[in-house]
């Protein structure tokens, strides 16, 4: 095994630049130099790595004295720094351009440009060789450095110039059955969350990713997360028991983003139903007459066990402007451009089937937007709207939903029965719902879904006093589920108004409706909590009423 190299002399070593002897030592030879590690130095544990313009590249690390230290032969060329002439026994004078730093071996203070920088831990030289902390690179050479320096010591990287990496600290959680992975994104970058085989792919708009992982266990949901260091993505391994996933995003404190990633497990292939009773009571209970009475039962079609399909309605359209701001803002214009915002917001970060009761500044019958919704089997109904009051100070988000007041009035009993055909012959009688009746069975999840509604915009809108309300609204009473409406603020508001068309209110308002989407979603698949207490009516607080049509 041929002998390590022999560390030059300091004389050599650090004044060859000046005197042109270091011009053929080169950055490879700098790389042999600190590898030889002399004076005892041992393999730190990790290296670090530096990531610019030019790339990702390591930089060494070593144990001196049971620290952590970088060799400095590793950051004088990356750097741009030369040695200083003034040689002194246990000082060194670093330079770049016309800027200074003096370190001093066994003293923790630095000098760089006359300012003074304290260390974890001081300078070490040992057979020529200077060692300094990890956090001398965080600390000093930014001072002296024509760019940006920036040490994560947490996951060993150092950025050096204009390059962005967000760092995202991760969590995972396991609740039962499903599980939750939580990622803090700072500053806000907004991810494309795509699956692949095995994996979903998080990618980034930047140029790397810094990931920390907190405390994490895997299991047959989640097996690993990591960093593809080729590109600013992660990779999240997903286990056997993995089938869905569903994820959101929301602004969060210090300018981050959380990232929420449910994670679901792969649904249980159900058993084969049992063979039908062909006994003539069975016939009798599902109400099949005539040719084929030996046919088995109609199967009962209960509601979705989930929300996979959402149904936005944006207000007014075509020859109906709805109302008009004071400035010549258009109710119409608004809603449309919330519902095409909130689309792509629901497609992008939750995957759901999203159908909009109008595209285009088209006119569309109210009846006509239950109906696009009940024909495209929705499962949430949401109509958009902007309000308006004869009084110019009335503000604040509303939202709407029917009550069983509303079905309370005389001849309003159900349709009666009719005998339709079975497929393979005879005949079953079938309750008739009029269009009238149809949200009548959806009466309390449609007030859990306006109140989950309410509570989102509350925590980023401004919020009327009267909140949540029962009205009889005439958009909503068709819709074969859950239906709200929601008065976004008083357009006839001059402040308002111009918030309506501002695209960060309009952004607020889509986060609110995307994470009421979410939550009701989670209560749906959950079970829905038994209420106790109706939703009572807020008072009207500004004496204005809402411009809506009522049930005819």
């Amino acid at each position: 095994m041929p002998a390590p190299p022999r560390p030059l002399p300091p004389v050599e070593r650090w004044a060859g630049v000046r005197a042109g002897r270091a011009r053929g030592i080169g950055w490879a030879l700098c790389l042999v130099l600190a590898a030889a590690l002399p004076g005892g130095g041992q393999p730190a544990p990790e290296d670090l790595t530096v990531i610019s313009r030019a790339g990702r590249r390591p930089l060494p690390t070593v144990d001196v004295g049971g620290r952590t230290m970088v060799a400095l032969t590793e950051l004088l060329g990356p750097f741009g720094l030369r040695v200083g002439d003034d040689r002194q026994p246990g000082r060194l004078t670093l330079l770049r351009g016309p800027a200074v730093m003096v370190l001093t071996a066994g003293d923790g203070i630095v000098s760089v440009a006359g300012r003074l920088e304290s260390l974890s831990s001081p300078p070490v030289e040992r057979g020529g060789i200077w060692y300094v902390p990890i956090d001398f690179i965080g600390r000093a050479l930014p001072l002296i450095s024509d760019q940006p320096v920036e040490l994560r010591s947490r996951s060993g990287l150092v950025i050096v110039g204009d390059v962005r990496v967000p760092q995202v600290v991760g969590r995972y959680q396991r609740m039962g059955r499903r599980s939750r992975l939580r990622l803090m994104v700072t500053p806000n970058v907004e991810p494309r969350i795509e699956r692949a085989a095995g994996q979903l792919l998080v990618t980034f708009e930047a140029d790397a990713v810094d990931l920390v992982m907190r405390d994490f266990a895997p299991d047959d949901l989640l097996r690993r997360v990591r960093v593809d260091d080729r590109r600013a993505r992660l990779e999240v391994e997903v286990g056997d028991a993995f089938g869905s996933f569903a994820a959101n995003s929301s602004p969060a404190l210090g300018g981050s983003l959380e990232v929420v990633v449910d994670l679901r497990p792969a649904a249980a292939r159900a058993a084969p139903p049992p063979a039908p009773d062909p006994r003539p009571a069975a016939e009798a209970e599902a109400g099949i007459e005539g040719e084929g009475a030996d046919l088995p039962a109609l199967a009962d079609f209960a509601g979705p066990s989930t929300v996979s399909a959402i149904a936005i309605d944006a207000g007014h359209g075509g020859a109906d402007a709805g109302t008009l701001g004071p400035e010549g803002t258009l109710e119409k214009d608004v809603t449309l451009g919330v519902a095409r915002r909130l689309q792509a917001a629901i497609q992008r970060r939750l995957g759901l089937r999203v159908v909009l009761t109008r595209s285009g500044d088209v006119d569309v019958t109210l009846d006509e937007r239950a109906a696009i919704a009940n024909n495209n089997r929705a499962d949430l109904f949401i109509s958009l709207h902007a309000n308006a009051s004869m009084r110019a100070t009335a503000t604040g988000a509303e939202v709407f939903h029917l009550g069983p007041v509303e079905y309370d009035e005389p001849g309003d009993a159900p349709a009666g029965g009719e005998r339709v055909p079975v497929v393979g012959g005879g005949t079953r009688r079938l309750d008739i719902v009029r269009w009238e009746r149809a949200q009548l069975r959806f009466v309390d999840p449609s007030a859990l879904w306006a109140r989950t509604v309410a509570e989102e915009l509350r925590a980023r809108v401004p919020m009327s006093p009267r909140g949540v309300q029962q009205a009889p609204l005439r958009v909503l009473v068709g819709a074969n589920m859950p239906a709200a409406l929601v008065e976004m603020g008083f357009i006839s508001n001059p402040g308002q108004e111009v918030q309506l068309a501002s695209p960060a209110f309009q952004d607020a308002v889509v986060e609110a409706l995307l994470q009421s989407i979410i939550r009701f979603r989670d209560m749906v698949e959950q079970g829905f909590p038994e209420e106790d207490d109706p939703l009572a009516e807020d008072p009207p607080a500004d004496g204005s009423a809402p411009l809506r049509e009522p049930l005819p």
